[in-house]
């Protein structure tokens, strides 16, 4: 069955037939002519050829089997580098996986590290105003106990001062009267008494401010609570603006817009704090841009459903573009200048409405000013919720 092996016998069989018929011829068995004469030559020309029949054919089959395991190898390299190259694609997508793994990883380690080192700071800003509140409110009681009896007493003072006054117009005589006249305007006795009347007011307005203040700062100062509580988000809102009013310009206004809020369970802490980042926001993005807005002005709003609250903080600034948008809730990610923002008090806020279970939304568009939306369910501890 092998091709060259067949030219080879073949060839050989013309040369011994050849030889054969030349000796037969020599030795008289067949008759001599011109065939036997020369059929050895021509046996032997025939030899050679069909062995180059044979040798031609051999080299094509050693070309083919050659261009086979060319091909053969080809094909192999193929196959190998379309192995690589998808082992190349499966270990750039685990890489990249990886990658994406470890990122959020560390997003996470910041956000958890930034809420670790803001919680231990708003726990000491805790201990710190519960602190100065009740040092405060010891002589603020003392200052708003004692105002009444002075103006009982100098309501006192003052009949005994009229009283002589007018006895004095009837009993003095013409030169003490004119004494006591003068006296009266060397010492300006009717401006005396108006400031008088004045400082006992101020006093007063300063008292109760000061009690505002102090009972704000009590109430802010539950940020190192960790137990989950009834509380009134009013009395949060209310004392998160006095906090802040002292950096709050005289231009911009804050309105209150409430509904009736039924007690909400939450750590009155953590979302007075939200309360005071969103509130910040809102007075730094108006403060710088006062000039350009006829009215500032701050609008709280709240509102009662059937499970949850709605608390939105709206304000008529410049809104922010849909770029930053997208970005304001990321850890680290501000827009104020370098040292005035950490980037996190948004991140923060996020954190805390997602751990009570609620959502926070924003609605802004660039020169439409921004809100903040909070929904929190009224109760922490409900089936849909556990």
């Amino acid at each position: 069955g092998y091709r060259p092996a067949r030219y080879y016998l073949l060839a050989w069989s013309v040369f011994m037939i050849g030889i054969f018929l030349f000796v037969f011829s020599e030795m008289g068995i067949i008759p001599t002519n011109n065939l036997t004469a020369y059929i050895m030559p021509f046996g032997s020309a025939l030899e050679v050829v069909l062995l180059s029949f044979a040798l031609a054919d051999k080299i094509n089959i050693l070309k083919k089997e050659k261009e086979d395991e060319q091909a053969e190898k080809l094909q192999i390299l193929n196959q190998n580098e379309q192995l690589i190259r998808e082992q190349n694609n499966m270990l750039e997508q685990k890489v990249r996986i990886r990658t994406d793994e470890l990122e959020h990883a560390l997003r996470t380690l910041q956000n958890t590290q930034s809420q670790l080192v803001n919680q231990e700071k708003m726990a000491s800003l805790g201990q710190l105003t519960a602190g100065i509140a009740h040092e405060i409110n010891n002589p603020i009681n003392f200052v708003s106990s004692n105002i009444t009896p002075l103006k009982r007493d100098i309501k006192d003072i003052m009949e005994i001062v009229e009283f002589y006054r007018s006895s004095g117009q009837r009993e003095f005589t013409e030169n003490t009267k004119k004494e006591a006249k003068q006296l009266e305007e060397d010492l300006e006795l009717d401006y005396v008494l108006e400031e008088v009347e004045q400082l006992l007011k101020g006093m007063d307005d300063g008292a109760k401010r000061t009690v505002e203040i102090v009972k704000g700062l009590r109430i802010f100062s539950r940020v190192d609570e960790q137990d989950v509580k009834k509380v009134d988000l009013h009395d949060g809102i209310n004392s998160t603006i006095i906090l802040l009013n002292s950096t709050i310009p005289s231009k911009i206004r804050i309105v209150r817009e409430f509904g009736e809020l039924p007690l909400v369970e939450c750590l009155a802490g953590k979302i007075n704090q939200v309360f005071m980042n969103i509130l910040n926001n809102a007075v730094h993005a108006l403060s710088d841009n006062l000039d350009n807005i006829s009215d500032p002005k701050i609008t709280v709003r709240t509102k009662p459903f059937a499970d949850h609250v709605i608390v939105e903080i709206e304000d008529n600034g410049p809104g922010m573009p849909e770029k930053v948008k997208q970005r304001i809730f990321e850890p680290f990610f501000t827009t104020k200048a370098v040292g005035k923002g950490t980037g996190l008090g948004l991140s923060i806020v996020y954190s805390i409405i997602e751990n009570h279970k609620g959502t926070l939304e924003v609605v802004t568009e660039e020169g439409q000013g921004t809100t903040f939306i909070i929904s929190l369910p009224i109760y922490q501890n409900v089936p849909k919720n556990e």
